[in-house]
């Protein structure tokens, strides 16, 4: 991802973004920074981008961390998935306020896999 367009990102979370991680990460839950709320954006080997994601989980500071480890457990989707970059997010950012965010960057970026998917268990 482009310098530019990661920080068009942090623009789109505003005021609740944490800190900034331009560096792509390796979708592993290990390699996710510690947060409770946050957007995720995934790239395919090639750079394109697949996903958007969001999790909103105010009592688990690994919240984002478990919820990249469920999707990978359970859904195919997740087998094209070469890196992720983060956007951590204030803990008492309100759910409605992290899913806004969420659609916000997904109609910006327009990731390929667009289906909302049911939520891992």
């Amino acid at each position: 991802m482009k310098q530019g367009t990661y920080q068009a990102l942090v623009e789109l979370c505003g005021p609740h973004l944490v800190r900034a991680m331009p560096e792509s990460l390796p979708p592993r839950p290990d390699a996710m920074p510690d947060a409770s709320c946050a957007v995720y954006v995934v790239e395919d080997v090639r750079g394109a981008v697949c996903y958007v994601g969001s999790v909103c989980r105010p009592d688990d500071n690994r919240g984002l961390a478990r919820h990249i480890g469920e999707y990978l457990a359970e859904l195919p989707m997740t087998d094209k998935w070469a890196r992720v970059y983060a956007l951590p997010l204030s803990g008492d950012t309100q759910e409605a306020e992290v899913r806004r965010i969420g659609g916000d960057i997904a109609g910006w970026l327009l990731p390929y896999d667009r289906v909302r998917w049911q939520q891992a268990s």
